[in-house]
């Protein structure tokens, strides 16, 4: 059952700005200045695109938590307690024969200052006909809602295979998933159903431990929503982890892993995710890619001497 912890993934266009107070997107960041950023992983190469920025209150990503604690947790990493604010960072993957984009950023309806991601393509000499596969992490709107034409409703990939955890799909396809959410997100809920029925039979499923090319495996992360995968891309000697939200905020999500997170659709499942995701990364020493974390999201994890299973995110 979804509650307002779902709020931060769905702003439907049926909904109005004020009821979605908890979110607040701020200004994209220009696309043709520091928002592409390439790097090679063997003989892979992921490239990840900026979507914008998405921001909101702490008191509501971390209900309950006192506010003194919160500015601890901060200061001991270096950084000054505010509103949590996250960076969209897409990834696309080349590797023979496959052009693979991971999620499509928010699309228009879910602010409209975001949703340039096809743009953004198109300016870097990547046609989105081009894209083979769109894989999803999960289904809310900021990393779903980008696929589709918001004029005719077509997706943006023609030529790709849409592939999306099973479990995910059967969530949000579930008749009145939105009778059990809050009137203010009932929209996105719908929302993201209605793009699922508008692509229809184009939308793959696949379970947790399937290879989606030879090279590319999806992980169980799930927590955060109710089929979340993460993608381990391995070419050569090289890993590195598509995060997609198992980690969120650069400080919380790794100095405090165990904390519940508001926007979680399942809070343990999630804190679980975070530390066995955490703990593999630090032990095999795998880079990774977060969809939130700061441009361009790429970076290491490092284990903290604590009682506490703690960790630090190292850009770079």
């Amino acid at each position: 059952m979804l509650t307002r912890r779902f709020v931060m993934s769905g702003i439907g266009s049926s909904i109005g700005a004020a009821a979605i107070a908890p979110v607040v997107c701020g200004p994209a960041l220009s696309q043709e200045t520091a928002t592409v950023h390439a790097i090679k992983v063997g003989q892979a190469v992921l490239t990840t695109f900026s979507d914008g920025t998405m921001s909101m209150p702490l008191d509501w990503a971390l209900p309950g938590r006192p506010r003194d604690e919160i500015a601890a947790t901060y200061a001991s990493q270096g950084q000054t307690l505010g509103d949590v604010t996250l960076q969209v960072n897409v990834a696309l993957i080349r590797l023979p024969g496959e052009l693979i984009l991971v999620d499509t950023g928010a699309g228009p309806d879910f602010a409209p200052m975001r949703g340039k991601l096809a743009d953004a393509l198109s300016r870097n000499g990547i046609q989105p006909a081009a894209i083979t596969k769109v894989v999803f992490t999960h289904a809310h709107p900021d990393h779903f809602w980008g696929v589709l034409d918001p004029f005719d409703g077509a997706t943006l990939f023609p030529n790709a295979r849409h592939m999306m955890p099973a479990a995910e799909v059967d969530y949000w396809l579930k008749p009145g998933v939105e009778t059990g959410v809050p009137d203010a997100v009932r929209g996105a809920a719908l929302g993201t159903q209605r793009r699922l029925k508008d692509l229809g039979a184009k939308i793959e499923t696949f379970a947790p431990g399937a290879e989606i090319v030879p090279g590319i495996t999806a992980l169980d992360t799930s927590g955060h929503s109710p089929g979340h995968v993460s993608l381990m891309l391995r070419s050569g000697a090289e890993a590195l982890l598509i995060g997609g939200d198992v980690l969120i905020e650069p400080v919380i999500s790794f100095a405090r892993p165990a904390w519940p997170w508001g926007p979680d659709w399942n809070g343990d499942r999630a804190i679980k995710a975070r530390l066995s995701t955490l703990d593999m990364l630090a032990t095999d020493k795998i880079r990774l890619l977060g969809y939130h974390l700061p441009w361009p999201g790429v970076g290491r994890v490092e284990r903290l001497a604590t009682a506490a299973p703690s960790y630090r995110f190292v850009a770079g």
